[in-house]
C-alpha cells in the first residue's frame, strides 16, 4: 500500500476543515445558515452519498464475502465498538451526559467522509464495494443506535422516540441494500446525478467541522485532557486490538485490510453533525474530529504499516 496516497487524502480533508474555520472566522457564514446546512447535509448529501455507494458499483461479490462483510460491520457498529466506547467512557470517568457522547465517537469513525477516499486509492473498486457496505451498516446504526445515544444523559437532548428512526438516512440504507440484492440498474443519468449530490457531503461536513470549531477558543480545543488519552486508545489500541479477531473469522484478505482501516480512521464528522442536531456538545465533538483527524495523519499510516 502506498502511505503517501493515505497521508495525501487526509491532509486534503484536513486542510478543508482549516477553510471551514477562516470563513466563519471572517463571517461569511452564521450560526442560522450552519443550522440548516446541516440539515441539508444530514438529510439530502449523506443519503445522497449512501445511495450511490451502491449505485456505482460496477462488480459483484460472491455471496459469502457479502455476508461476511455485513455481519462484521453489524458486529462492529451495533455492539463491539459503542460497548468498548462505553466501557471506556466509564474508565476514564467521563460527566453522565457526555457518556452517550463518547460512545458514540468510539463506536462511529469516519468510513464515509474520508474511509472512502482512503479505501479507493489503496484497495481498489473492490476493496470500495466493501466499504460500500461497511458504510451502509454504519449509517443505518447511526440513524438507530446513534441518535440513542446523543440523547442518552442530555438533558436538552430530543426526546427519543420511534419516529426519529424515520430519516432519509435510514430509509436509503434500506433502499440502497435492496437495490444491491435486486440488482436493480439505473440510467447513467441518475446514477451520475445521486453521486454527485452525495460527492457534496464529504467537503461540506469538513467545513462545518471547522465552523464550529471557529465559535470557540481555539485554546480549548488542546484543553480537554480526557481526549488525549482516549484518542490514543481509540486511534491505536483498539484497532490493533481488533487485529487478531479480524484475522481469525475474515479470510477474504482485501475484506480484512478494509475492515483494519475504517477501524482506524478518526472520528466520524457525523458526530458533530448529529451532535448540533440534537442539542449535544457540538463543541466537544468538533475537538475530538479535529484532534483524531490531526493525529490520524500518522496513527493511521502506523497502524497500517505495524500489520500489512
Amino acid at each position: 500500500m502506498d502511505i503517501k496516497i493515505l497521508i495525501t487524502q487526509m491532509s486534503e480533508l484536513f486542510i478543508i476543515m482549516l477553510l471551514g474555520y477562516l470563513v466563519y472566522r471572517i463571517k461569511l457564514v452564521d450560526d442560522h445558515f450552519l443550522k440548516k446546512f446541516t440539515k441539508l447535509i444530514l438529510d439530502v448529501t449523506l443519503p445522497a452519498m449512501i445511495l450511490a455507494s451502491v449505485l456505482k458499483l460496477d462488480e459483484r461479490q460472491s455471496v459469502s464475502d457479502v455476508m461476511t462483510a455485513i455481519i462484521i460491520s453489524a458486529a462492529l457498529f451495533f455492539a463491539i465498538l459503542p460497548a468498548l466506547g462505553w466501557l471506556l467512557a466509564k474508565l476514564m470517568f467521563v460527566k453522565k451526559e457526555a457518556v452517550g457522547l463518547y460512545t458514540f465517537m468510539n463506536a462511529y469513525s469516519n468510513v464515509g467522509f474520508m474511509g472512502f477516499p482512503v479505501i479507493s486509492a489503496l484497495c481498489g473498486s473492490v476493496g470500495l464495494f466493501y466499504a460500500a457496505i461497511f458504510n451502509l451498516i454504519f449509517n443505518l446504526a447511526v440513524y438507530t443506535m446513534g441518535i440513542w445515544m446523543m440523547n442518552k444523559g442530555n438533558k436538552n437532548a430530543v426526546k427519543f422516540n420511534p419516529k426519529l428512526l424515520c430519516t432519509p438516512g435510514v430509509l436509503v440504507a434500506f433502499i440502497a441494500i435492496g437495490i444491491y440484492f435486486l440488482n436493480i440498474r439505473f440510467p447513467a443519468v441518475i446514477t451520475d446525478s445521486v453521486d454527485a449530490v452525495g460527492s457534496i457531503t464529504s467537503p461540506s461536513a469538513m467545513l462545518i467541522i471547522g465552523c464550529t470549531l471557529a465559535k470557540m477558543d481555539i485554546k480549548s480545543v488542546f484543553n480537554e485532557w480526557r481526549l488525549y488519552p482516549w484518542t490514543i486508545i481509540k486511534q491505536i489500541v483498539i484497532p490493533l486490538l481488533l487485529w487478531v479477531p479480524f484475522t481469525l473469522v475474515i479470510k477474504n484478505e482485501l475484506l480484512l485490510q478494509v475492515a483494519y482501516i475504517l477501524t482506524a480512521m478518526p472520528v466520524a464528522n457525523s458526530a458533530v453533525l448529529f451532535a448540533t442536531n440534537y442539542s449535544g456538545d457540538a463543541e466537544l465533538a468538533a475537538k475530538s474530529v479535529f484532534l483524531t483527524t490531526l493525529i490520524s495523519l500518522v496513527t493511521v499510516p502506523v497502524c497500517i504499516m505495524l500489520v500489512m
